[in-house]
C-alpha cells in the first residue's frame, strides 16, 4: 500500500456586519495547519466583535500548498500543468465550516 502525502495549508474567511452602518465585510487569511488556523479565526472573531461588528459566517478549508487548490500550476508561455503536489485535485482537501 502506498500513501501520498500532500503538503497543505489552510485558508479562511471571516464575514461580519458593522453594527452601526450594516456594511458587510470579510477578512481572508491563511495558516500552516488546522490548529494555527483555528487560533487565527478565534482571534479574528474577537477582534471584529471588539470593533463593533457582528460575525455571521466563518469558513475554512485545507488546500494544496503548491497550487492553492487550483489543481494546476503555471508552466512556460502562459500554459498550465497538473500540480505534482496534489495530482490535480481541485478545491479544498478537508473543508470545515462554521456558521454564525
Amino acid at each position: 500500500m502506498t500513501q501520498n502525502l500532500i503538503r497543505t495549508k489552510w485558508k479562511f474567511v471571516v464575514d461580519c456586519e458593522d453594527d452601526e452602518t450594516h456594511a458587510i465585510s470579510g477578512v481572508l487569511g491563511q495558516a500552516g495547519n488546522r490548529e494555527e488556523c483555528e487560533e487565527f479565526v478565534d482571534h479574528e472573531e474577537h477582534y471584529q466583535r471588539s470593533h463593533g461588528r457582528t460575525v455571521f459566517n466563518v469558513e475554512a478549508g485545507e488546500i494544496c500548498a503548491r497550487c492553492g487548490g487550483e489543481g494546476t500550476i503555471p508552466a512556460g508561455n502562459g500554459g498550465r500543468v497538473i500540480c505534482q503536489g496534489c495530482g490535480g485535485h481541485h478545491g479544498p482537501i478537508a473543508p470545515f465550516a462554521r456558521w454564525r
